[in-house]
């Protein structure tokens, strides 16, 4: 396979420090230099920025029978299955008909894979900076037909991976930490294009106060689930989704705008519009015309009545944290986590919005937590997966003092998609399914161990 390199983002520490910048070649000196450095010991980066040709990356998608589990990622209900996503490489497919024997079938090889939707056995995935369109209407014997790919959707967003250890702290110059598709416009071919990414670590250097100095090198080209018209079948995500079916209609969040597709149909997909929002935008969560965006700054609320044409209502802001949002009748519930640099600010909390004047979101409860990933409504109760400190059932009939009157452990639960009586919850260790008829006595049905 070729693929040709674009371009090179170095990202240099400059360090204020009295300890001596070292890249690793000493043990003995990075210790040292750990040791004298309040700030402890940060990554030198070398990072590229790579593409591959629809057809080459085409040709990787596949299913293929079942695989062992590595990293979790966001999951999907449809049609009494659940397609796990396991990230930058596919999704996990497991039969729920029978929610106590949760039987793992197949695996859909996806390269650059985070999100998904379904409608009507159309799965539409995310593959790297392109959309892909997916027939998946004879998955039961093994076979799926690639239809349709969109390049030039999302961003190309370095910060999944070579951010990850220095993103808390602001740039001190006028690059932005990632690079837009529309920028490169000018290479040839590239309309043909899919950017991909690689990372190296080349070492260690220590830092106590210091600013951050990125450069470009150019090299040559070489549980909602909404009013859905009933012909439509559409399948469900957790509040950590960032796609979102809305009629004939696909929302897929990048990083500052729904990008905004028309569904045909037969199921392929028209460019239809971008609707600018803010940045560091992450989940979609709809509740009949209304459209909430979880963002690391706040959520954003759109009116959809037009779902073709979302409209801003208002905003309600928060700390700078990572967050997810769903809503319930006068009410929406957002958890904030602070456990990665990114989200830092060593917020951890359900926070509880009064949304009675959908212009003006007002806050009215607060409840501390451990690190709140997803969580899910149903009625006054909301499910909330608190990482390693497992799941809580939070009873908010009282909204400006919530309650929590379960505590489920032994999980580091991630997400949770409440469907009829059964709750469907991921984990990084694997699935859980539990019957929730008694919603505060929930009784597990099946477990499928990654």
């Amino acid at each position: 396979m070729t693929i040709a390199k674009l371009s090179r983002l170095f990202i240099f520490l400059l360090l204020t420090c009295s300890c001596t910048l070292t890249w690793g070649d000493d043990p003995d000196e990075n210790a040292e230099c750990e040791e004298s450095c309040t700030n402890g010991i940060y990554y030198y980066n070398s990072f590229s920025v790579q593409t591959i040709t629809l057809e080459e990356l085409q040709s990787q998608i596949n299913i293929e029978s079942a695989l062992p589990y590595g990293e979790t990622g966001k999951f999907y209900f449809y049609n009494n299955s659940l397609f796990v996503n396991e990230p930058q490489l596919g999704l996990h497919l497991l039969d729920v008909s029978n929610p106590t024997n949760i039987q793992k079938n197949n695996f859909i090889r996806i390269p650059g894979n985070i999100d998904l939707s379904i409608q009507n056995d159309k799965l539409y995935a995310d593959l790297y900076s392109a959309l892909l369109a997916v027939d998946i209407s004879d998955i039961d014997n093994g076979n799926i037909r690639v239809e349709g790919t969109k390049t030039a959707v999302f961003d190309y967003d370095p910060y999944q991976v070579a951010w990850e250890l220095i993103e808390a702290y602001e740039v001190d110059n006028d690059y932005y930490p990632q690079l837009e598709y529309e920028e490169m416009q000018e290479i040839e071919g590239l309309g043909e294009t899919v950017f991909i990414s690689g990372v190296e670590y080349n070492g260690v250097a220590c830092g106590c106060n210091y600013l951050i100095y990125q450069d470009f090198v150019a090299q040559e080209a070489s549980s909602d689930m909404g009013n859905t018209p009933l012909r439509n079948n559409v399948g469900q995500g957790g509040s950590l989704a960032r796609f979102k079916i809305v009629d004939d209609y696909l929302y897929a969040l990048s990083h500052q705008a729904i990008k905004i597709f028309r569904i045909n149909e037969d199921g392929s997909l028209s460019n239809w519009s971008s609707v600018g929002v803010d940045w560091g935008i992450e989940t979609l969560y709809r509740v009949n015309d209304l459209l909430f965006i979880g963002s690391n700054t706040g959520m954003f609320i759109y009116d959809i009545e037009d779902p073709g044409n979302p409209t801003f209502v208002s905003e309600y802001e928060h700390f700078r944290a990572c967050d997810p949002v769903v809503a319930e009748g006068d009410y929406a519930y957002v958890t904030l986590r602070s456990t990665n640099a990114w989200c830092a600010n060593n917020v951890n909390q359900l926070q509880i919005i009064d949304i009675t004047n959908i212009f003006e979101p007002v806050q009215i409860g607060v409840y501390n937590m451990f690190a709140p990933y997803g969580l899910a409504v149903r009625g006054d109760r909301i499910w909330v997966c608190d990482a390693g400190s497992g799941i809580k059932i939070v009873d908010v009939s009282d909204k400006t003092t919530p309650v929590v009157v379960r505590f489920i452990e032994g999980y580091d639960a991630r997400d949770i998609i409440l469907r009829n009586e059964t709750a469907y919850v991921v984990t990084t260790d694997g699935v859980v399914i539990y019957d929730i008829s008694d919603i505060d006595n929930p009784v597990e049905l099946g477990l499928q161990q990654f």
